[in-house]
């Protein structure tokens, strides 16, 4: 009975991990447009660039007119990018202001308001 308790509770304290984590992730949910991007002391203006922060760890990024399907993983205000497996960039979201280093190039990126 004891070893019963005892995985009840553990489980009960992983399930109110996983809850707390879950609060933290869907005020990041939503779309990003990019409204920088600088790389080698050469800025630009973002040009429809943009990322979309879903559910389950699921993105997706539209760089060049091209969409794709990506994963992401936030931890604390550390997020990074995984496209087919591989890492294509890292960098930081506050206050729905995303730095992403990508691929060598420093994207801004804005969260969109429900107004937008």
């Amino acid at each position: 009975m004891k070893r019963l308790s005892a995985l009840f509770l553990a489980l009960l304290m992983a399930l109110s991990l996983c809850a707390c984590g879950g609060s933290q992730d869907s005020a990041a949910l939503g779309k990003y447009h990019c409204t920088s991007i600088s790389m080698n002391d050469i800025n630009i203006e973002g040009s429809g660039e943009w990322l979309e922060l879903k559910e389950d760890g699921k993105a997706s990024l539209c760089t060049s007119g091209e969409t794709r399907s990506a994963e992401y993983t936030l931890e604390e205000s550390t997020l990074t990018i995984t496209i087919d497996g591989q890492q294509v960039g890292v960098g930081t979201l506050d206050n729905g202001v995303l730095t992403l280093d990508i691929l060598g190039a420093t994207c801004v990126f804005e969260q969109e308001t429900a107004a937008e």
